[in-house]
């Protein structure tokens, strides 16, 4: 679990700095930085686990690798005009070890990175990591740290003069799967943690209706490509868990019968088919609002552990549909089975998954917004303002523009 985020110089985020509980809400209208925010901790994610800092700064992450750095007020052609730019992102986690019951590894990572704009050379600036204790105090010797213009690394149980690598590699010492094992247990349960990590950008119009064979695939996909394959997976190995997500499905949108995946052995393709009112329909011809449905119900239902970022799962949805769906993510939040990040600009959304909250601990409101061209980010802590009737009125607005706007004359969003 991602239990506390500080962004420094990346993207619009100039000084950020989030405590994370499950549960994530960040609200705010469109343009004020809430993508960056997945952005950020994609970013961080990939920085550990990519082979290079080029490929971490690669699809899907948004925009070339010199956009991801904050800009100067003269925008991109003052950034490109300096002799380099930087961001550093750090992150405390909280890791549950296999087999060991509840135990929990409390980590802090940190990752710094500059760039020549000139050329587009990206450069290992810092890297930091080490174990904290139950107060997030360092616990020990870190086992990554810069010295100088070096990076100092250290094995379990020490002896000897540590390694020193050179400050500006193309890659962290963290994604360097050498590092491994009884020597580097620490790197293992980190890259671990990391590789659970997803942030997706679902696709309903294009991606989720396309063709495809069966594969083994581990999720649906960042853009909801694997859907189909993923789904077909569950129905052949995991019958129970495919039916669970059937269910989810229906009690979403109820006029749903039935969900099911076939492979045409003909054509080598899989397809995914929906009945529904009695009729059946392929992924072709669905609605973009059931396909986005489907893909938020196979994220959640089968979520076992990791973190999973969603944008604006409102988006197609039909507005009498909010409350299911935030049943559904929030449910999954506070199962354990996962952290969930979202992103919204819809009022009725954060009242629903708000209105679900069995612990306000477990759930974290955020406004976000823009002061110039920085993104300010600011946690909501009275939750009871959205439990007032204002919250019907709020939801006559005859747009999500108009919702946001209202949220601001009430003072429940400071943007």
């Amino acid at each position: 679990m991602l239990q506390r985020i500080a962004i420094k110089g990346f993207k619009s985020l100039v000084n950020v700095e989030l405590e994370l509980p499950p549960l994530v809400v960040l609200a705010g209208p469109n343009a004020s930085g809430k993508s960056n925010v997945l952005d950020a901790i994609q970013m961080l994610a990939r920085s550990g686990t990519q082979r290079t800092l080029a490929d971490a700064l690669g699809p899907p992450i948004r925009g070339f690798p010199a956009e991801a750095f904050t800009l100067p007020s003269g925008g991109l052609p003052a950034l490109m005009a300096q002799p380099t730019a930087s961001f550093s992102i750090e992150a405390d986690l909280a890791v549950g070890h296999a087999g060991n019951g509840n135990a929990v590894e409390r980590i802090r990572y940190r990752v710094g990175i500059d760039i020549d704009p000139d050329e587009g050379v990206l450069s290992l600036a810092d890297e930091y990591l080490t174990r904290l204790t139950k107060d997030r105090q360092p616990k020990d010797t870190p086992r990554i740290e810069v010295a100088g213009s070096e990076l100092i690394l250290r094995r379990s149980g020490g002896g000897g003069r540590p390694p020193h690598e050179q400050l500006g590699a193309n890659h962290t010492l963290l994604s360097d799967a050498r590092l491994s094992g009884s020597s580097y247990p620490l790197f293992d349960v980190v890259r671990d943690e990391l590789r659970l990590w997803r942030t997706y950008y679902l696709d309903p119009q294009t991606a989720m209706r396309a063709e495809a064979p069966p594969r083994e695939v581990a999720d649906i996909g960042v853009r909801g490509e694997h859907v189909a394959p993923f789904l077909h997976g569950l129905k052949t190995r995991s019958p129970q868990a495919f039916a669970a997500v059937a269910r989810s499905l229906k009690s979403i949108v109820p006029a749903i019968d039935a969900l099911d995946v076939s492979l045409d052995t003909k054509r080598g393709t899989l397809d995914l088919q929906i009945t529904q009112d009695g009729t059946t329909f392929s992924s072709r011809v669905v609605s973009e609002g059931t396909l986005r449905v489907l893909a938020l119900c196979a994220i959640a239902v089968t979520a076992t552990s990791g973190l999973f970022a969603f944008e604006e799962p409102e988006n197609g949805v039909q507005p009498q549909r909010l409350d299911r769906i935030a049943e559904l993510l929030a449910s999954a939040a506070q199962r354990g089975r996962g952290q969930i990040v979202v992103t919204t600009h819809s009022p009725g959304f954060v009242a629903a998954i708000l209105s679900r909250a069995q612990d306000q601990r477990d759930v974290g409101l955020f406004s976000v917004s823009r002061d110039g061209r920085s993104t300010v980010i600011k946690q909501m802590k009275d939750f009871g303002l959205w439990h007032e009737t204002a919250v019907a009125e709020l939801l006559n607005e005859p747009d999500d523009y108009d919702k946001v706007s209202a949220l601001v004359r009430r003072g429940w969003l400071d943007l």
